[in-house]
Parts: structure tokens; C-alpha cells; sequence
């Protein structure tokens, strides 16, 4: 199975993983937002912003944990 395979519950499985693997989740999120807002990419609209819902928790989860924003 891979690494990123997209689930319906990635806020529900955010609370099992590592800070790293959080980290990693906020990265790539945060790199498929930018993607699918892009112009150049074949802008959608509303995988962007699903992506930066998914985003925002992975955000809230660190926070709550109190890991460092680096």
C-alpha cells in the first residue's frame, strides 16, 4: 500500500501518527493545495480547497500537540 494512499478519514487517523509523519502529511498537503490552485496545473477548485481542509487539521493536530511550526 503506499505511503500517501488517500483515506476518507485522514483527520481520524491524525491522532496515531508522529509529529514527523505529521509534518510530512502538512508538507504534502500543503503541496497538493498549492498544485490544484495553480493555473498551470488545471486549476480545480475544489480539490484545493479539500486539500486545504485536510491541511487545517493536520495544522490543528500539531498545534494541539504543541510540536513546533517548523
Amino acid at each position: 500500500m503506499s505511503r500517501w494512499k488517500l483515506h476518507d478519514n485522514w483527520s481520524a487517523e491524525l491522532t496515531g501518527l508522529t509529529v514527523e509523519q505529521l509534518r510530512e502529511r502538512r508538507d504534502f498537503a500543503s503541496r497538493r493545495a498549492q498544485h490544484a490552485g495553480s493555473r498551470g496545473m488545471g486549476r480545480n477548485p475544489k480539490a484545493a480547497r479539500d486539500w486545504r481542509t485536510k491541511l487545517q487539521a493536520v495544522e490543528a493536530e500539531l498545534l494541539r500537540r504543541g510540536a513546533e511550526e517548523s
